[in-house]
């Protein structure tokens, strides 16, 4: 599986997210205030703009397909406001919608891509 080298940790300011342009598709990566990292396609389908690694990272309850309830990390889009949940890219506002969602990982204090 193809690694690809975004930035350092400390590039990312908790709770914001980056920009990376991989083999000419935008990915947004996300670090929350714990160092988690996530990453899905920068491409908010709602405004047709490249703009989710603007977005605001925020947290909901949802009741998931087991009917039980699951704490889950999500992006709002700066412009409409539709909610993508972090780790699969699921639209939490619009079933049908769903974005692709890529395996960060960090080596020492370096954030890689992993399966683009």
């Amino acid at each position: 599986m193809k690694q690809h080298t975004i930035c350092h940790l400390n590039d990312i300011i908790p709770e914001t997210g980056v920009c990376a342009l991989i083999e000419g598709k935008q990915i947004a990566i996300f670090r929350t205030k714990k160092d988690d990292l996530f990453a899905i396609d920068n491409y908010d389908p709602f405004s047709q703009a490249n703009v989710l690694s603007r977005g605001l990272i925020g947290g909901t309850t949802i009741v998931n397909e087991a009917g039980t309830d699951e704490e889950v990390l999500y992006v709002a889009s700066p412009i409409y406001k539709q909610r993508f949940n972090l780790a699969t890219g699921q639209c939490l506002d619009d079933k049908e919608v769903t974005l692709s969602a890529y395996q960060v990982a960090l080596h020492e204090d370096t954030v890689m891509l992993e399966g683009i």
